[in-house]
């Protein structure tokens, strides 16, 4: 019964194509703005686009394109907005932590009919992440490419700038939360045997994030860069900058094309000075430059020169040729531990617990158990004396656990 109905879910793709292509003239002037019904040639287009909700109406006769299939186009075409916002990847984690949840309900009840249907959902659940988080990165490196983009103005600009650094602030944020659900799937696959779930994920997007925010930092670190330039620009350099954006925009063979009229103004016709403060670059290279710098330390003054007092050199006289040797303290942890060797090799030595030797004392000197443990079954390895972990059986882990270690004596072995 799947192959009749995924037949016809073809058809109808290939419907809803075939009339995007048969109308891709609306199409492409509805990317730019809206589109009436006025025009009699436009009609009967717009009434097919309308039938496939590929333009929604926004006031009577006026239509614009589905915001999907503009987002579609903008990213393909580089036309981005010059406040475009970044797709959130939000949804998609809440919608990856529930049906991952479904999937170790289906485990634990040994129901596993829907299994594939979620494994799927998932599945595309986590290429939606890694689409959008390429849609992102696009769109960010696209808008901080230039000085200016898609802006009229430095102020505009400088918005812009604040407007995407948020946005990245955000991002990390979404990416913090996607870490904590793939921490979460590593644990518990384990512990349910879903390793296939557990490759997949690590595969299509773990093993992105550490680019993605390499990406996402780089990106924060221009920004940030930009914004405290821009911050320190005096008020004429901005007059400046202004004038270059003009000049950018407005290009010309022969210089401004200013019509100045009978009266023109004055600000025209005399240049304002800027008072600016010479500098000389020292990582410039060149006879030029090697010539201003010598010019410039030939003006400095002499260096006052001090005379200073002769002292008279003293005879030195070697006091004593011997070092006196400082023998450390032991630290607690090595008392124990020669203590108990020295008990072990004594008559009266009985194999014994290690967390139960000089207990009260171990404690009173802030070893905890697990440190002393581990410090002294190595050392007491090292020295050549059996030891033996007393493991227990533990219910919510498949790993052998132990509480504490049992040590013998060397002549017991």
């Amino acid at each position: 019964m799947a192959k009749p109905v995924r037949s016809e879910s073809r058809d109808q793709v290939q419907k809803i194509l075939g009339t995007l292509h048969r109308y891709s003239e609306v199409i492409s002037q509805s990317l730019t703005g809206s589109v009436s019904d006025s025009d009699e040639g436009m009609q009967k287009g717009i009434a097919a686009l309308l039938g496939i909700n590929a333009l929604m109406p926004v006031e009577t006769g006026v239509y614009q394109l589905n915001p999907r299939i503009r987002s579609f186009l903008s990213e393909r075409l580089a036309q981005y907005s010059a406040m475009q916002t970044l797709t959130r990847i939000t949804e998609q984690i809440h919608g990856g932590r529930a049906k991952w949840r479904e999937l170790v309900d289906m485990r634990q009840s040994g129901d596993e009919r829907d299994k594939a249907q979620i494994e799927e959902s998932l599945n595309y659940t986590l290429n939606e992440i890694v689409f959008f988080m390429g849609q992102n990165l696009r769109l960010l490196n696209h808008q901080t490419a230039t000085d200016y983009g898609n802006v009229e103005s430095l102020k505009r600009k400088l918005r812009q700038n604040h407007f995407y650094a948020d946005s990245v602030k955000t991002l990390i944020s979404e990416l913090n939360q996607l870490q904590d659900f793939f921490e979460m799937v590593d644990n518990e696959a384990l512990a349910y045997g879903l390793h296939e779930i557990r490759h997949m994920v690590n595969v299509r997007v773990k093993a992105r994030m550490g680019d993605w925010r390499v990406q996402l930092n780089d990106i924060q670190a221009i920004i940030s860069k930009r914004l405290f330039v821009q911050r320190r620009v005096d008020r004429e350099l901005k007059v400046l900058y202004g004038t270059g954006l003009w000049m950018v925009r407005n290009p010309t063979l022969d210089g401004f094309e200013v019509e100045l009229g009978s009266a023109p103004q004055p600000t025209l016709l005399q240049p304002t000075p800027i008072r600016v403060r010479p500098r000389f670059d020292i990582q410039a290279h060149g006879i030029d430059q090697e010539k201003l710098l010598q010019a410039a330390a030939a003006r400095l003054p002499a260096p006052s020169v001090v005379a200073g007092t002769k002292t008279a050199k003293l005879k030195q006289v070697v006091k004593s040729t011997s070092v006196e040797l400082i023998d450390p303290p032991m630290r607690e942890e090595d008392l124990l531990l020669e203590e108990l060797v020295g008990f072990l090799s004594s008559p009266q030595r009985r194999p014994l617990e290690i967390s139960q030797w000089q207990l009260e004392r171990r404690k009173a000197a802030g070893l905890s158990e697990e440190a002393w443990l581990l410090y002294a079954t190595h050392q007491l390895a090292v020295k050549g004396i059996r030891t033996e972990l007393q493991v227990t059986k533990a219910t919510d882990t498949f790993n052998a656990v132990f509480d504490d270690v049992m040590v013998f004596s060397a002549e017991v072995v």
